[in-house]
C-alpha cells in the first residue's frame, strides 16, 4: 500500500471538477501537490483554500512546452513525481460530419497530446527515482466510460478518450519492468463544469437523458485516491457502468438500436 502523506502528486486540469476534488482529497491525506490549469486565478484560490503550501502552475496542456514546463517545475520543487494525474480535457457536442479540422485538432491537442506530452516529459525522472512502497511512480489517465462505447454527437470526444485508454493499455506493459503503475479512470457523467463548458464550446449541450445516473466529482476523486494507494489497471467509479459498457462491445447491433432510440427521443 502506498502512503499518501508526503506523496508528490501532479494534477492537470486541477482548477475545477474532478481535478479540484482530487486535489482537496489528497491534501486532506497530507500529499504534496503540483496543480496545473489554464486559469491561474482559480488555482490560486484553490491553493489558498488548501493552506497555500502547494505548487501552482499555469499550463495549457494543448501546448507541449507548457506540459514540459509544468513537469520541470514539479520536479524542481519536489525532486520527484510519485503520481502524475492527466486529467485536463473537454468535450464538444458535434456530429462527425460537423466537426471542422480545427475542432479536431484542438480537442486532440488537449485531450490526447495533453496526456502524452506530460507523460513523455515525466518518464525520464520517474524511471530513475527511488522506489517508495514498492513503486517508482504511477501514471493515472482520466479517460471516460465513453472510451469503450461512443454515441451520437459524442464521437470526437469519445475518440480522444478511447485513444487515452489505448495509451494506458500500452504503457501498462511497457512500464512494468520500471515499477511504474499505469491506471485509467472511466467516470460516467459527473456533476462538474464539463457540461456547461461543452455547451459554450460547441454551441449546444451534449445529448443526455435526465434518467441517466450522475456522480459527484468527490465520489470519483475518492475512487481515484483508492487506486493511488493501491494501483490497479482501471478505475470505474460507477461499478455498473463497467458491465454495461462491456456488454455493449459484445452486442454492438443491439446497442446501436437502443442508443438510436434514446437519441431520437431526446433530439429536438
Amino acid at each position: 500500500m502506498r502512503e499518501l502523506k508526503n506523496m508528490v502528486v501532479a494534477i492537470t486540469g486541477a482548477s475545477a471538477g474532478i481535478g479540484r476534488a482530487l486535489a482537496m482529497e489528497l491534501h486532506r491525506h497530507g500529499a504534496r501537490l503540483a496543480l496545473a490549469a489554464r486559469r491561474e486565478d482559480a488555482l490560486t484560490a484553490l491553493n489558498a483554500e488548501l493552506g497555500g503550501g502547494h505548487l501552482i502552475h499555469r499550463c495549457d496542456v494543448a501546448l507541449a512546452q507548457d506540459c514540459a514546463a509544468f513537469i520541470a517545475a514539479t520536479q524542481a520543487r519536489y525532486g520527484r513525481i510519485d503520481t502524475l494525474v492527466c486529467n485536463a480535457g473537454y468535450g464538444i457536442a458535434r456530429r462527425i460530419e460537423e466537426m471542422t479540422a480545427a475542432e479536431w485538432q484542438a480537442i486532440i491537442a488537449t485531450n490526447l497530446y495533453g496526456t502524452t506530452d506530460c507523460i513523455r516529459a515525466a518518464l525520464p525522472t520517474m524511471s530513475t527515482q527511488d522506489e517508495r512502497d514498492g513503486w517508482r511512480a504511477q501514471v493515472m489517465i482520466v479517460s471516460s466510460c465513453l472510451a469503450r462505447r461512443s454515441g451520437p454527437e459524442g464521437g470526437a470526444y469519445s475518440a480522444t478518450k478511447a485513444a487515452q485508454l489505448s495509451v494506458a493499455e500500452a504503457l501498462r506493459i511497457e512500464l512494468t519492468d520500471r515499477r511504474i503503475a499505469v491506471t485509467s479512470v472511466h467516470p460516467i457523467g459527473t456533476a462538474t463544469e464539463f457540461w456547461e463548458a461543452a455547451k459554450t464550446i460547441g454551441g449546444r449541450a451534449p445529448v443526455r437523458s435526465a434518467s441517466e445516473p450522475t456522480q459527484s466529482a468527490a465520489t470519483v476523486a475518492q475512487r481515484m485516491v483508492t487506486a493511488i494507494t493501491r494501483p490497479r489497471p482501471e478505475v470505474w467509479p460507477y461499478p455498473l457502468a463497467r458491465w454495461v459498457f462491456g456488454l455493449a462491445t459484445l452486442f454492438p447491433g443491439l446497442t446501436d438500436r437502443a442508443v438510436r432510440r434514446r437519441w431520437l427521443r431526446q433530439t429536438p
